[in-house]
């Protein structure tokens, strides 16, 4: 037995106060404190039978009583026993003060100086490190303060500074997440990319401000805490002779100081070296953690920065002034931060070396499943479900979800449940976390209650972190918390004492979506506000734009509205859930069609139906729906695809379809790694896209379907192809816009062979020639029922260009055509031309915008224009036809044989000569009555003889688009001449032309008397009061005509380009 005086604190009245179940976990962490071998002195067997006092006795009767001390407190702070840790070192600083002041002999290791005793926190570091230990003498043991020496000779101020933080950040980096052999990994793997750590770069200059930057959760903190250790162990390439953690958590609740206190306040032995130490900047290192918890008002970092490491200043300014090299410019500084303050920092940081923190990689997260399960085919099972859900997957990047995750899993499969139906929903999955925590029957309300009121907090404040004061402030006990420390929900920080944090930023979200759900109490009922928004603001864009981390909480709320799971929280915990939660939900503008103007606001609304699973509620929102319009990648796939089944009133989808994001996680994959990527992907899509697919059938009210701009696998064109095959496609519109892979037009011409209900086709955007045989197959088939047909940007052989137009000849359902944007040569348009002219071509309307003809091809196609018996639209925008072509055309219009009604001439290099030879065609009694001459300088002379045709009894002209033209406010007075006159013209485009107020003034005068235009277009660069007063006049004599001035660019989308559409 070793002789010893008593302890320092109630040893005894400590260990009292825990349960049975605590002094059993008490006495089993008290083996693995330091010092192992005072553990041996204990006889076992009287531990394990003890109670509290029993157990006080052993320990004071057997072991040092600085073991006894320390080893308590220790063991205590592992269990989260704040509270009777903190009161043991209370009691502890009372007698180290007492025997202090009691002036013992110099013998007892207590040199008489002006300065407080020895911290505790210090010696409690020490004895962690296991650099503590005492002599054998009873009275070496007597009082805790006076008992130590450092191994070896005395250490001086700096070396016991770095041996301090060796100690601390050694034990966060052992800790968990740390512990996880991924994370060293994951940590290295970023740690090569930062200059000073990686010992590949070669010497010479760099940027020295780093910016580790991602969501929260990723392994930002733990990389910074890696690289203080790797400087307290001198592993860093670039020698710092000192190094400073800057908490920006901590810092926040900082008041005004100086730049000084502010980094040497946690410090005192090194306040003398202050000056000596700022004046080598250069070997400086300052690691700036969570820079996004500054919560630094606008323009604060920015503002007044100086350069006197002295002076008083807000700890942002001081910060600002840090970053901005104004103080110790030579400094090398590392940032951590969240996205959100990465504007503000980019506003302050010199140069700096951006570098994106990804996480867990997929093979990071195989690994750990592959560890922590120990079964591989478990490990390998939970793996795949966790995969299958693209959404909780990519929150697997962080170590804290990928622990959650197998936690909750490898419980199921060891109780034989089946987990696929966990993994479904990130609710399901987090739901089932926390419920199998605790026992069923729990009547732990109150506690849950009290935990998911802190994270709305947290969560409206955009804090992460609760301090005591927050505890206080929303009436909630430490004690209150105590079962979810024990259970890692909530975790007490290692920095900041009397801070906690929650496992993981996702979990704070989730806490905060339960505090919604819950019933609520009397009080809240009552407006007890508790500064959080109500569930309108909570899934509001307004907020959502404002705070992003709300947008999970919000597809939580949503998850949290399914029966089932309603029901298995409130038989754990005892609780009530809101009855009127679904109703809210319902209720809330992200629901109703007016709150999703954008497809980004559709997307979220299609996330937080899907976490609900909740068939009704589902049906009651999508039942507004007629159209969607829609951009896809692996997570967005499977909400989709459960939300369009219940979308009963569906007509037109519109998708954009990413088949693989590109991840930085991939830019070091070989090429073979990728595809094998690219193929899991597939896999993991096929069932939802599947499901998507299945409405074409089931869903007869579906008529149309865009795809565009989508890169899909050839298993996701097969299903899709399968789908609009089927006899139950009632589709009648399919588009595809640069579709890849290549072959998936042809394939979709295939699938299109005889469909009895598509009318109408376009394929836009393939360079793949086999996409023209596949479509003449489908122009030929006698089933075939197109009606419009368009193959835009297409490259095709002149050999192909002959099949489609034999194909053509043989059609007999087509009436419109588009070919824009395709090279036909000359040979291609003369076979065209010769198809037109054929006796049984029913073709009505047809556009070759941009098809490179010239004006020697303007001969045959008038041709054309006087056999063709049905063509009564035609489009030739943007062709270099040139006055010579015009002229050819009007040869052609102006034979009585000839039907065409409308004719876009857009951009075709035509002048006042080419607009001659339209004048007497208007003159004549012809059957155009649509022309669009836009974007052609037809200049004044042009407008003159167009307006002096306009005013002829025989011009049937009825539309007149000029939009582009040049034309001069003088013009002006010919155009009010013809207006006057005509008696068929409704509508008039003068926009983008320079009218000039003169010009404007004119025009309106002419309107204010009754006449046939319904539509009038122009540019107004002055609207001034007397406009106002001649348009309001309009308004009262001429009802019927539209104004429009200037609010969209027809270049987009021309005013006449209707009129070849069906």
């Amino acid at each position: 037995m070793v002789s010893s005086t008593e302890v320092n604190f109630n040893l005894q009245a400590l260990l009292e106060q825990l349960s049975q179940d605590e002094l059993s976990k008490f006495k089993s962490l008290l083996r693995t404190v330091s010092l192992g071998n005072e553990v041996q002195k204990i006889p076992q067997k009287e531990v394990d039978e003890a109670d509290g006092k029993q157990l006080a006795e052993i320990l004071i009767s057997h072991c040092h009583s600085y073991w006894t001390e320390l080893a308590t407190i220790q063991v205590f702070e592992k269990m989260h026993r704040v509270d009777l840790s903190e009161r043991a070192k209370d009691e502890l600083r009372e007698a180290a003060l007492k025997s202090f002041n009691k002036n013992k002999p110099l013998s007892l290791g207590i040199t008489r100086k002006e300065r407080e005793p020895v911290d505790v926190e210090e010696m409690l570091e020490r004895f962690k490190a296991g650099t503590l230990e005492c002599t054998e003498t009873e009275e070496d043991v007597t009082v805790l303060t006076e008992v130590f020496k450092v191994k070896g000779k005395k250490s001086d101020n700096e070396d016991r500074y770095r041996l301090i933080l060796k100690t601390k950040f050694r034990e966060m980096w052992q800790s968990w997440p740390g512990d996880s052999k991924e994370v060293h990994v994951m940590a290295e793997r970023y740690r090569m990319l930062i200059p000073f750590s990686n010992p590949r770069v070669l010497p010479g200059p760099f940027s020295h401000t780093v910016v580790l930057h991602s969501p929260a959760g990723l392994g930002k903190t733990t990389l910074a805490n890696k690289l203080m250790l790797d400087w307290t162990e001198d592993n860093l390439i670039q020698k710092f002779k000192y190094a400073f953690y800057l908490s920006c958590r901590e810092l926040s609740r900082l008041g005004p100081c100086s730049f000084a206190e502010m980094v040497f306040r946690d410090w005192p032995e090194l306040q003398d070296d202050i000056p000596h130490i700022l004046a080598q900047a250069q070997k400086i290192l300052f690691v700036i953690d969570g820079f996004d918890e500054l919560g630094a008002p606008p323009g604060a970092l920015i503002q007044d920065i100086c350069g006197d490491w002295e002076q008083q200043k807000p700890v942002p300014v001081l910060l600002g002034s840090l970053l901005k090299r104004k103080m110790l410019p030579k400094a090398t500084l590392l940032v951590t931060t969240r996205p959100r303050a990465l504007r503000d920092l980019r506003f302050v940081a010199e140069q700096p070396i951006y570098i994106r923190v990804e996480g867990f990689l997929e093979e990071d997260r195989r690994a750990y499943f592959l560890r922590h399960f120990g079964d591989e085919d478990q490990a390998m099972r939970a793996f795949e479900l966790m995969r299958s859900n693209a959404a909780l997957f990519q929150l697997g990047s962080a170590p804290a979800v990928c622990w959650i995750v197998c936690t909750t899993l490898k419980l199921q499969m060891e109780k034989g449940e089946d987990p696929a139906p966990t993994c479904l929903t990130s609710t399901g999955l987090f739901l089932r976390f926390l419920c199998s925590q605790f026992p069923q029957g729990a009547q732990l309300w109150g506690a849950l209650r009290a935990l998911s009121l802190l994270a709305a907090q947290g969560l409206w404040a955009q804090m992460s972190v609760l301090h005591g004061e927050d505890l206080e402030s929303a009436g909630v006990q430490e004690s209150d918390l105590r079962l979810f420390l024990d259970r890692d929900i909530l975790r007490q920080d290692r920095v900041s004492k009397g801070c906690y944090s929650f496992i993981h930023l996702s979990f704070q979200q989730f806490l905060t979506a339960l505090f919604y759900a819950l019933e609520k109490e009397e009080e809240d009922r009552d407006g007890h506000a508790w500064d959080i928004g109500n569930v309108q603001k909570l899934l509001s864009r307004e907020e959502r734009l404002k705070n992003p981390d709300l947008i999970q909480a919000g597809r939580f709320l949503f998850g949290l509205a399914n029966e089932k799971r309603v029901k298995e929280l409130e038989a754990t915990f005892g609780c009530r859930m809101s009855p009127e939660i679904k109703q809210e939900l319902l209720r809330c503008d992200i629901s109703r069609k007016n709150g999703h103007s954008t497809v980004a606001d559709l997307k979220e609304l299609l996330c937080c139906l899907y976490e609900s699973q909740e068939d009704e509620l589902v049906k009651e929102v999508m039942a507004q729906f007629k159209e969607i319009s829609l951009h896809l990648n692996a997570v967005d796939i499977a909400p989709s695809s459960f939300c369009f089944k219940h979308c009963p009133n569906l007509e037109k989808m519109s998708l954009q379809v990413i088949r693989k994001e590109t991840l930085p996680e991939n830019v070091a994959a070989s090429e073979s790694n990728a595809e094998a990527e690219r193929s899991q992907d597939d896999q993991d899509m096929l069932p939802f896209w599947t499901d998507l697919c299945s409405i074409f059938g089931s869903n007869k009210d579906l008529m149309s379907l865009e795809i565009n701009n989508s890169f899909l696998s050839a298993s996701l064109v097969k299903i899709l192809c399968e789908q609009i095959a089927s006899d139950n496609c009632h589709l009648q519109r399919v588009v595809f816009k640069n579709v890849f892979p290549a072959d998936a037009h042809r394939n979709l011409c295939l699938a299109l062979r005889g469909h009895k209900t598509v009318t109408h086709l376009t394929l836009q955007g393939t360079d793949q020639k086999d996409v023209l045989p596949a479509l003449c197959e489908v122009l030929r088939h006698p089933e075939c029922n197109l009606r419009y047909f368009g193959l835009v940007s297409c490259s095709a052989t002149t050999q192909q260009w002959a099949d489609l137009s034999l194909a053509l000849e043989a059609n007999r359902s087509l009436m419109c055509v588009n070919l824009s944007d395709n090279e036909l040569l000359d040979e291609g348009a003369k076979l065209l031309y010769t198809t037109l002219r054929h006796p049984k071509c029913f073709l009505q309307r047809l556009s070759l915008e941009n098809c490179h003809l010239t004006e020697a091809n303007c001969k045959d196609l008038a041709a054309v224009l006087v056999v063709s018996r049905e063509l009564t639209h035609l489009c030739l925008a943007k062709n270099s036809l040139k006055d010579t072509g015009v002229k050819f055309l009007c040869e052609g219009l102006s034979y009585p044989e000839c039907k065409l009604q409308a004719l876009v001439l857009w951009n075709c290099d035509i002048t006042s000569d080419g607009c001659c030879s339209l004048a007497k065609l208007l003159q004549e009694k012809s059957s155009l009555s649509c022309l669009d001459l836009g974007l052609n300088h037809i200049g004044v002379t042009g407008v003159k003889v167009l307006c002096e045709a306009l005013s002829k009894p025989l011009c049937n002209l009825r539309c007149l688009w000029l939009w582009g033209c040049s034309i001069p406010p003088f013009s002006c007075e010919d155009l009010c001449s013809a207006l006057s006159c005509n008696q068929s013209l409704i509508t008039l485009d003068l926009g983008q032309n320079p009218l000039g107020s003169s010009g404007v003034k004119m025009l309106f005068k002419t309107l204010t008397r009754p006449g046939t235009l319904q539509t009038l277009r122009l540019k107004i660069d002055d609207f001034n009061d007397e406009l106002h007063k001649l348009l309001e006049e309009i308004e009262e004599n001429n009802p019927q005509l539209i104004i429009d001035t200037e609010k969209h660019d027809p270049r987009k989308k021309r005013p006449s380009a209707h009129d070849f559409m069906i």
